[in-house]
């Protein structure tokens, strides 16, 4: 469902893939930098409505690269894949992002999720 809202606001705009079937690293740096700001404003907002406010800014920043890099019509199926790689990690102890006491650990069996078959060109 995001994924094609992203899709109709670049058509709208005249930006999508199917308009614009080039991602220079031009607007990667643009995204990455977009993305970062959604980041810092979550960081210092006062509200949650203003944090609330930069993750779904964040996540409009994100699913737009993905459909301006091309991969719109395989993200639902990449997100399930990195889901379930995801949902084979174990809670345990943070030792690596900051004083929060808990993150996901990888078991010594863990596959990360396979996308190559769907970035091929």
């Amino acid at each position: 469902m995001y994924i094609q809202s992203i899709v109709a606001m670049h058509e709208k705009f005249g930006i999508s893939w199917a308009t614009l079937d080039h991602f220079t690293v031009d607007e990667k740096h643009f995204r990455t930098s977009a993305m970062l700001e959604e980041i810092s404003e979550f960081l210092v907002a006062q509200k949650a409505e203003d944090e609330l406010d930069a993750m779904v800014d964040l996540v409009v920043f994100a699913l737009g690269t993905v459909e301006r890099m091309g991969y719109s019509h395989v993200f639902e199926e990449a997100f399930t894949r990195v889901m379930e790689s995801n949902m084979s990690k174990n809670l345990g102890p943070n030792q690596k992002r900051g004083s929060f006491a808990l993150d996901l650990q990888k078991p010594a069996d863990f596959k990360p999720a396979d996308l190559s078959d769907l970035v091929e060109k």
